[in-house]
C-alpha cells in the first residue's frame, strides 16, 4: 500500500507479502536516495535483503485473518523528520502498539545495538506526536542467530526465526489512520547549533515541545517587557536568568538579540560571552559574526575609555563567570571586577537592559570563584540606581537593592538532554561522595534510557559510539578530558597543553569534513572547551588530577586558587555533563584510579 507516490515504502503485512522482491528494493533503493541524497551502500542493500526474506517467512507463520493482514501497517526505513537521516529498519502498526524492529546481521548482541533500538523507540515515543499514546516497543533482531528470546534493557533480543512467536501476542487488531501517523508532527530535541542555526534561518524559535513546556517563549516576551520598559522610563535593569545545564539560556539570548534586532531595524543588543570556544563555534556556525562578541573584548574597548554601546540590551552569557578584579587587572587598564565594569558601561547610556545567563555550579577559571556576589557588589557600589529582575533563589545577594522577582527567569527544563535534571543531580551526589544517594538516581537515568557506562578499555567506549551511530550521521561524539593533563597522553588521549592549544574547537564541533572533528575521536577538548557545548554521546577520559580515596582528591591543586579544589570539581562537574543521549567514562588502567572506577560502579554506571 503506497499513501502517496513519494511514500513508497508502507506496506499492510499482506500488501509485503505480495510485493516481489526486485519492486520492494527498487523503492527502497529510490527511498535512500531521496534520504540521503547517494545510493545505498552493498552492505546495506544486503542488510535489507536479509531483513526482507525473514519477514517474508515470519509474516507468513504469523498466520493472520485477511482482514487483521490487511490493517496492520509495516514501514521500512521510515526517516524520523529533522534528524538527517535516522531511520528506523521496520516499524510495525497494529491497534495501540508501534513496534520498532532494528535488524542486525549478527548472532550476538552488543550494548550499542540494544541502546540504538531503544533509542529510537524512545524518540518516538517522546518527539512523534501520534505515537504520544501508543506502546513503544523496540525490538533487536539477530539476523544470524537460532533459538534466542530474552529481553535485556527493555529491548526484545530475537532471533529471526523466533520473530513470529512474539509477534503473535503484538499484532492483535488493525491500526487506524495510518496516513495520520505518517504525516504526524515530530518535535526532536536539537542541539545548541542546531537550534541556533534554525533560528538564524526561520527567524524563529525552534518551536519543540520541551521548550513550550519549559517556559522560554514566557521568559522571552517578559525580557522583552522590560526592555521596552528600560527605554521609556530611561531606566538602568539587571536581569539574571538561571537555570539547569542545557535548559535553553544561550538560546534564549540569541533569540533575544534576533528580535530586537529585526524589530529595531538596526543592532539594538549584543550577545557577549567569556567562552572563547562556544563564540567561535556560534560564529562559524551561524556565519555571523555581528551578533555574537567575546566578553573581555567588548569590555576592552568600553570599560576603560569613553566610549559608548549603541546596543542598550547587553547580553552575558555564563554571567557567573565573570572575572574578579584581580583576575580581570592582569588584562585590562582597571583594576574593576567584570559586574563592575559592566554597570559603568551601562551607565553610560540613559537606559540599559543588562541580561546576565546564569549557570549554577560552572566556575571552572581562577578569578571566577566569587560568583553571584560579585555583580550583587556592582550593583550597590553604582552611583545610578539599578533593579534587578531574578529568581526568587538570588533574593539574598541583593539585600538592600530593588528586586522584583520573577519566577520564568529559573529555567528548569533542560533541551539539552532527556533527564537532566536527574542527570545534574547524580552528578552532585557524586562529587559531594553521596554514594547511595547517587546509585538510585542512575538507576531512574538507566529506565529513562539516559546510560552512562565506565570502562577501562578505550578502544571498547570507541567502538561502542560508533557502532551505536553507525547509520546516525547527525549524531556527535568525541573524546573529552580535563585539562589537567598527568597521564592520559600515554594512554592516547591527547589532553595535553599543546594539543588542546591547538584544537581549532570551531572545526570539533561544526566542521565533519575536517580532521579535527570529534567524531574521528582524535582530538579532545577540555572542560574549557566543551562548557556550553555538547555531544550526543561523549566519551569522557578520567585523568588522575580528580582521584577517590573514599573521598574526592584535587590531586593536581592549583596554589594560585582561591578554591582549588572547588575548581577541580566543577571541571568535572561540566565534563559530567556534556552528553545529550548518554555517556561513556574511560578511567585508564592506571592503580592510582581503581578507587575512582570502583565508586563509578557503585554509585550506578554500568560496566561495557
Amino acid at each position: 500500500m503506497l499513501i502517496n507516490k513519494y511514500d513508497n515504502t508502507v506496506y499492510t503485512i499482506q500488501s509485503f507479502l505480495d510485493v516481489e522482491v526486485a519492486d520492494w528494493g527498487n523503492r527502497l533503493k529510490d527511498h535512500h536516495i531521496a534520504c540521503m541524497n547517494e545510493k545505498a551502500s552493498y552492505s546495506q542493500r544486503k542488510a535489507w535483503f536479509d531483513c526482507y526474506n525473514i519477514l517474508k517467512r515470519e509474516f507468513t507463520n504469523l498466520k493472520l485473518a485477511q482482514e487483521l493482514a490487511n490493517s496492520v501497517y509495516c514501514i521500512f526505513e521510515y526517516e524520523l523528520p529533522r534528524e538527517r537521516g535516522r531511520r528506523p529498519d521496520v516499524l510495525l502498526l497494529s491497534d495501540k502498539k508501534l513496534i520498532v524492529l532494528e535488524f542486525k546481521g549478527y548472532s550476538e548482541e552488543n550494548q550499542a545495538q540494544i541502546d540504538q533500538a531503544k533509542h529510537y523507540a524512545r524518540d518516538l515515543r517522546n518527539y512523534h506526536e501520534q505515537s504520544h499514546d501508543l506502546t513503544v516497543i523496540p525490538f533487536l533482531v539477530l539476523a544470524s542467530a537460532k533459538n534466542i528470546s530474552r529481553k535485556t534493557d527493555g529491548v526484545q533480543i530475537v532471533s529471526g526465526d523466533k520473530l513470529h512467536l512474539i509477534l503473535r501476542n503484538l499484532i492483535t487488531n488493525s491500526f487506524e489512520k495510518i496516513s495520520d501517523w505518517y504525516y504526524s508532527n515530530y518535535a526532536p530535541l536539537p542541539s545548541l547549533i542546531q537550534s541556533a542555526q534554525l533560528l538564524f534561518k526561520t527567524k524563529e524559535f525552534p518551536q519543540i515541545k520541551q521548550a513550550l513546556s519549559a517556559g522560554i517563549p514566557i521568559t522571552i516576551k517578559k525580557l522583552k517587557e522590560i526592555s521596552i520598559q528600560a527605554t521609556e522610563e530611561n531606566s538602568h535593569y539587571l536581569a539574571l536568568i538561571t537555570g539547569v545545564p542545557g535548559a535553553g539560556k544561550t538560546l534564549v539570548g540569541l533569540q533575544l538579540v534576533h528580535e530586537t534586532d529585526m524589530l529595531n531595524k538596526k543592532q539594538a543588543s549584543v550577545f557577549l560571552s567569556g567562552n572563547g570556544p562556544l563564540v567561535q563555534v556560534l560564529q562559524y556556525s551561524l556565519g555571523n559574526t555581528h551578533f555574537i562578541k567575546g566578553v573581555h573584548d567588548f569590555l576592552r574597548d568600553y570599560a576603560s575609555s569613553t566610549m559608548v554601546p549603541s546596543e542598550h540590551i547587553i547580553i552575558y552569557d555564563e554571567a557567573q563567570r565573570a572575572w574578579d578584579s584581580e583576575k580581570a587587572s592582569l588584562h585590562r587598564k582597571n583594576s574593576n571586577s567584570e559586574p563592575t565594569d559592566f554597570i559603568n558601561v551601562g551607565n553610560k547610556r540613559s537606559s540599559c537592559l543588562l541580561i546576565g545567563l546564569i549557570g549554577e555550579g560552572q566556575e571552572i577559571h581562577l578569578g571566577e570563584e566569587s560568583g553571584m556576589k560579585l555583580w550583587a557588589d556592582a550593583v550597590k557600589q553604582s552611583y545610578k540606581t539599578w533593579k534587578v529582575f531574578c529568581p526568587k533563589k538570588l533574593n539574598g545577594y541583593f539585600e538592600g537593592s530593588k528586586v522584583e522577582n520573577i519566577d520564568s527567569f529559573d529555567l528548569t527544563t533542560s533541551l539539552r538532554t532527556h533527564q537532566a535534571i536527574t542527570l545534574q543531580k547524580w552528578v552532585d551526589n557524586l562529587l559531594e561522595n553521596k554514594i547511595e544517594e547517587a546509585k538510585k538516581l542512575m538507576e531512574n537515568l538507566f529506565d529513562n534510557d539516559y546510560p552512562v557506562y565506565v570502562t577501562r578499555d578505550l578502544n571498547t567506549a570507541k567502538n561502542h559510539v560508533k557502532n551505536k551511530y553507525i547509520d546516525e550521521p547527525n549524531k556527535t561524539y568525541g573524546l573529552i578530558a580535563s585539562s589537567k593533563s598527568i597521564i592520559l597522553p600515554k594512554y592516547g588521549v591527547n589532553n595535553d597543553y599543546n594539543s588542546t592549544k591547538s584544537l581549532q574547537v570551531a572545526r570539533y564541533y561544526a566542521d565533519e569534513k575536517h580532521s579535527n572533528y570529534c567524531r574521528n575521536l582524535t582530538n579532545v577538548v577540555t572542560e574549557f572547551a566543551c562548557q556550553g557545548l555538547e555531544l550526543d554521546m561523549p566519551i569522557l577520559a578520567w585523568d588522575k588530577d580528580w582521584i577517590y580515596n573514599n573521598e574526592w582528591i584535587d590531586n593536581k591543586p592549583n596554589n594560585k586558587a582561591k578554591k582549588s579544589k572547588t575548581l577541580r570539581s566543577n571541571s568535572y562537574r561540566v565534563l559530567l555533563t556534556r552528553g545529550r543521549d548518554g555517556l561513556i567514562i574511560y578511567i585508564p588502567n592506571d592503580k592510582s584510579l581503581d578507587n575512582t572506577f570502583i565508586v563509578l560502579i557503585e554509585s550506578g554506571s554500568k560496566k561495557i
